[in-house]
């Protein structure tokens, strides 16, 4: 009989953790998405999949016109072999009349073997940010976004864009 209580608690705690997670919505004011480009050496960006620094590169985009930046406060790779160095916070303005915002770019290193190619397209990224609004007021969120490709390739494409 107290297995049955025991597991009739669990049980309840399970649904409860159920019901409060699924309340966090994904703001649909903004939409983000994340490229990458190789570094083989110091300023020097390449297409090699075998170099193992590079940065991420970010873009935004809003919805609403109120929304003056997005905030990037913590970028991590869901994987442990890409390790990303946030020296700074990330700010993505957007500019008065404009919807898409500056692209702005962080470090990043792979610790995997260096004769070994890695293709980044099948990583992704967990991302906590906050959105800046005209007023004042701010609204914090957390996603997790996978790698478009490599930056020069896809800069250029509209319509990459996730979260819509």
């Amino acid at each position: 009989m107290t297995y049955l209580y025991i597991f009739l608690f669990i049980a309840f705690m399970y649904a409860l953790f159920r019901v409060f997670s699924s309340r966090r919505k994904k703001p649909t004011d903004v939409s983000m998405n994340v490229y990458y480009r190789f570094q083989e050496h110091p300023g020097q960006y390449s297409g090699s999949l075998r170099a193992t620094h590079g940065a991420l590169v970010f873009r935004g985009e809003r919805f609403r016109d109120d929304v003056t930046n997005i905030v990037v406060k913590d970028v991590r790779s869901t994987d442990a072999k890409v390790e990303i160095k946030l020296q700074q916070i990330l700010v993505l303005p957007f500019k008065e009349n404009e919807n898409t915002s500056y692209e702005v770019s962080v470090r990043f290193r792979i610790g995997s073997d260096k004769g070994k190619e890695v293709d980044l397209t099948q990583y992704k990224v967990r991302i906590q940010a906050v959105i800046n609004y005209q007023n004042g007021d701010k609204k914090a969120f957390s996603t997790v976004l996978p790698m478009m490709g490599v930056y020069h390739i896809h800069s250029e494409k509209k319509g990459d864009m996730i979260n819509k």
